[in-house]
């Protein structure tokens, strides 16, 4: 059992999956407009409906228990180039669940929220055989993922970060 003062833990928040309907996209749509200020209603459905499109891709909740959103994470499955991804150094491409939007709706939260975001990621790249997670830039708000996960962490000129896949357990792991 998970004890409660685990700083890597935020309880009473609920990490779940997006599912379309109308009245779940209203209730994404300020947490987006956060990350996508200049963008207007129709262009911020219609990310969504694009990102949505194809079934490999989703988008992630954290709602607090009120059922506040508090976060989201947006992610798609892609096969990039090997670079020392994968265990078989012949394979020229690796699969992997790129993290293309993280948005928090409380700088108190942050670190925190992307914590859990990220592991549900992690056990979402896991569960779908990809070998690597591609993540933002890390700044401040990714200290407790780059504590959790330092021995994964493959960096390359700071633009984007990379955790490789290697049996990592995470305590969100659906069975």
């Amino acid at each position: 059992m998970l004890s409660t003062n685990n700083i890597n833990n935020l309880p009473g928040l609920n990490i779940s999956t997006f599912k379309n309907n109308d009245l779940n996209l209203m209730s994404i749509l300020p947490l987006i407009a956060e990350e996508f200020p200049s963008w207007g209603l129709d262009r911020l459905k219609s990310y969504i409906k694009l990102v949505l499109k194809q079934e490999s891709n989703g988008i992630l909740i954290a709602k607090n228990s009120s059922l506040y959103n508090v976060g989201l994470l947006i992610y798609s499955m892609q096969d990039i180039i090997n670079k020392g991804f994968s265990k078989n150094t012949k394979k020229e491409f690796s699969k992997c669940l790129v993290v293309e939007n993280l948005i928090s709706s409380s700088s108190l939260l942050e670190k925190k929220v992307f914590l859990q975001l990220t592991n549900k990621a992690i056990d979402i790249a896991e569960n779908n055989s990809c070998e690597i997670v591609e993540l933002p830039r890390f700044n401040t708000s990714f200290d407790l993922v780059k504590k959790k996960y330092k021995k994964n962490i493959i960096n390359f000129n700071g633009w984007r970060t990379f955790i490789k896949i290697d049996k990592i357990l995470t305590a969100n792991k659906e069975l």
